[in-house]
């Protein structure tokens, strides 16, 4: 469990310091899904604009999510590691530690509990019928640039976290913590 946690605060603190980094990436491609998520719950759009945009919707999240990866990579490649031994170092650490890595996923099952359950609740429980819409919306909106996006970066640096932490057979990198993400 230790090991979990310390392989989650390190993914975190990398997240939040790619975050701080590279706003109008995260922030930049966040929009499109933002609007569209507003767009959509607050009004009345028809399904073919809705499910177009919906598919919009994923393939900007992927490009976050390669964009962000790439980033990664190419920070790990200014450290002597290419993409080769990137996978190779991610596949020992998780090897090493699986029982830390499969925890990633009860601290995003948790998170997803507490950033999506719990507000859906007090928005259904606590606001009117009537705004009930106008404030799913916004807090749709809200959650694209913010939790998503910051969920997408966990998930890399939990990868990173993996590539970089020694294990038996891969010598740690001098990475420092602080280090500027890509």
């Amino acid at each position: 469990m230790r090991q979990a946690l310390a392989l989650s605060k390190a993914a975190l603190g990398w997240a939040a310091r790619f975050y701080g980094h590279h706003p109008l990436l995260v922030i930049g491609l966040s929009l499109v899904p933002t609007v569209q998520r507003f767009l959509v719950v607050r009004f009345d759009v028809a399904t073919p604009v809705a499910v177009t945009t919906e598919v919009l919707v994923v393939l900007v999240r992927l490009l976050l999510l390669l964009l962000i990866a790439g980033l990664m990579l190419r920070e790990l490649a200014a450290t002597g590691i290419d993409r080769r031994a990137a996978w190779s170092r991610l596949t020992a650490g998780i090897d090493a530690r699986p029982v830390a890595f499969w925890l990633q996923w009860v601290v995003l099952a948790a998170a997803f509990v507490v950033f999506d359950v719990i507000p859906n609740a007090v928005i259904a429980a606590a606001v009117p019928e009537a705004s009930r819409e106008t404030v799913t919306a916004v807090v749709v909106a809200v959650k694209n640039p913010t939790v998503i996006a910051f969920t997408f970066l966990w998930l890399v640096g939990i990868a990173r976290t993996l590539i970089v932490a020694p294990v038996d057979d891969h010598p740690p990198v001098d990475t420092p913590a602080d280090a500027r993400p890509a």
